[in-house]
């Protein structure tokens, strides 16, 4: 049986009125809507992102991705 895959995904607000996201795979399933809020928090405080050199400014939205695959056997 395939397993999900998790991922949580952040939308930030850059400085040049741009969005960015940043998504990060093997995420716990378990993850809080609190939880996510306080990652999202720390990478605004530490200020670890910058594409093309604009900081991220505000958080505009998180979640967490489930994805199933099934893969199939293909006859010859």
């Amino acid at each position: 049986m395939n397993m999900p895959e998790i991922k949580a995904t952040m939308v930030f607000e850059r400085a040049d009125g741009k969005k960015s996201t940043v998504s990060v795979s093997d995420a716990d399933p378990a993850v809080t809507a609190a939880e996510l809020n306080s990652a999202m928090d720390l990478i605004l405080a530490k200020n670890v992102f910058a594409p093309d050199n604009n900081e991220f400014v505000k958080k505009i939205s998180g979640k967490l991705i489930s994805t199933t695959t099934q893969d199939f056997e293909m006859s010859v």
